[in-house]
């Protein structure tokens, strides 16, 4: 037709040049309003974050307790109610599992065909088995190896387990109890009679005393045993020997608490910087850069950073977040007290060693800088909570940018339904050009 074109690909080339203009102008919308988006849940994801490290400051992670044991014989684990103070304990008796053997020539050899074998653990009459020999295998005897089995296997197993120990040239069909102390002692009875078996380890409570208080367990683990303090007795105490057990406050709990803290203040003034600067101008946000680049939810993209430059809500948020770390707290400390400074940069800065110094000479009043009513965790609390609350600024935000980009859809939508409208004219028209010169140059050649 013109310039080797037919007339859908002439139509084609005209609608292009008709729908570029809007096609670029829609386009550049629809990709600022998802940018805008982004950025906007970006930011909720990261006060979400700072408002979860907030409420572990506030609460247990805060009041950690340790505590250390001398020597091997024991351990010791705590919660955070545990009371503070040291505690002497000595070991005496470990508590032990009753276990019991018989002896057999290969673990093949049969059984009699008949009788009874019933095990009772403790005194409970409920905690009792009986296998009928007679009838256990269908009739047919069964060998050692199979009632080792049948024990492990028996839904109304009382609380024993069977095994077998080979000994070279014999073995040893042993019953343990799978619970220590003496009253999980195993009985072991073969037709109402006695069955023979040799006791290889009594069943016995743990002895011990704390503090010159003598305990008794049937177990090596005393959960609670102080308030909040749990013990693991590991071996006996030789003769005027015992542990110091020494509850003290966690130091290293409380100050990694105080530094989630300061990780997450930061975090998001570093965010709200990139999101709301200017483009190009420097910031000096690259201390936290290797932070945010392990932190999907929290790193800002280069096609975010000033994407909400013309939100000032966001940079009021970041001058109350930042005049909430300068205040003094209700018992009259202030973060610089305990080592926290801000820095040029508009972020905190710790001194270790003035942090451990605080904690170590008053843990209780450097945690209540941080819980209670009127202490930092609160106070920047309420300034997050009208962005982060359900249908608070960021979720409204989030509702307009979303209808913008259905507007921005819809209108897009309306465009191809035009544009392809009136590529079907321009066929239309084309296709009948293209018709009218084929018959022209179809005529001509009657002449030539």
């Amino acid at each position: 037709m013109i310039s080797g074109m037919n007339a859908a690909q002439f139509a084609q080339q005209l609608i292009g040049a008709d729908r570029a203009g809007k096609d670029t102008l829609y386009k550049g919308k629809l990709t600022a309003s998802k940018t805008q988006l982004d950025a906007y849940t970006l930011l909720e994801n990261n006060m979400k974050k700072m408002a979860t490290k907030l409420s572990e400051i506030g609460g247990d992670a805060a009041k950690g307790k340790i505590a250390t044991v001398t020597g091997e014989n024991a351990t010791a684990t705590v919660k955070s109610d545990a009371p503070k103070g040291n505690y002497d304990l000595s070991v005496h008796k470990l508590a032990q599992a009753h276990q019991l053997t018989k002896t057999y020539t290969s673990e093949n050899e049969l059984l009699p065909a008949s009788g009874v074998i019933s095990i009772q653990v403790g005194s409970d009459p409920t905690k009792r088995m009986e296998i009928d020999l007679a009838t256990v295998n269908g009739g047919a005897p069964i060998s050692v190896s199979q009632l080792r089995d049948v024990i492990n296997k028996q839904v109304g197993n009382p609380g024993v387990q069977a095994s077998l120990v080979r000994t070279g040239n014999q073995i040893e069909f042993m019953l343990s109890s799978k619970e220590s102390g003496v009253a999980n002692q195993v009985k072991v009875e073969f037709n109402g009679a006695d069955w023979g078996m040799t006791e290889r380890r009594a069943a016995q409570d743990a002895e011990l005393t704390l503090n010159g208080i003598d305990i008794t367990s049937s177990s090596n683990y005393l959960e609670n045993v102080v308030d909040g303090v749990s013990l693991e007795l590991v071996k006996v105490h030789a003769a005027g020997e015992s542990s110091m057990i020494k509850v003290t406050d966690d130091f290293e709990a409380n100050k990694k608490a105080v530094k989630d803290f300061v990780d997450s203040f930061n975090s998001i003034m570093t965010q709200i910087n990139q999101l709301t600067r200017s483009m190009g101008v420097k910031t000096s946000d690259s201390s936290s850069s290797d932070k945010d680049k392990e932190d999907k939810t929290t790193a800002v993209s280069e096609a975010q950073i000033g994407v909400l430059k013309g939100d000032t809500s966001i940079r009021l948020l970041q001058s109350k977040l930042r005049d909430s770390v300068f205040v003094t707290a209700a018992n009259g400390m202030r973060l610089s007290d305990i080592g926290i400074e801000i820095g040029r940069d508009g972020k905190l800065k710790i001194d270790d060693a003035k942090l451990t110094d605080s904690f170590k000479s008053d843990p209780e009043k450097v945690q209540a800088m941080f819980t209670g009513p009127d202490s930092y965790v609160k106070s920047i609390e309420n300034t997050l909570k009208p962005f982060t609350q359900f249908n608070g600024y960021i979720d409204q935000k989030q509702e307009a940018i979303n209808k913008q980009i259905k507007s921005v859809n819809d209108s897009m939508a309306r465009h191809d339904y035009q544009m392809n409208q009136k590529y079907q004219i321009y066929l239309t028209q084309f296709t009948a050009m293209e018709a009218t010169i084929n018959q022209f140059s179809a005529a001509s050649g009657l002449f030539s």
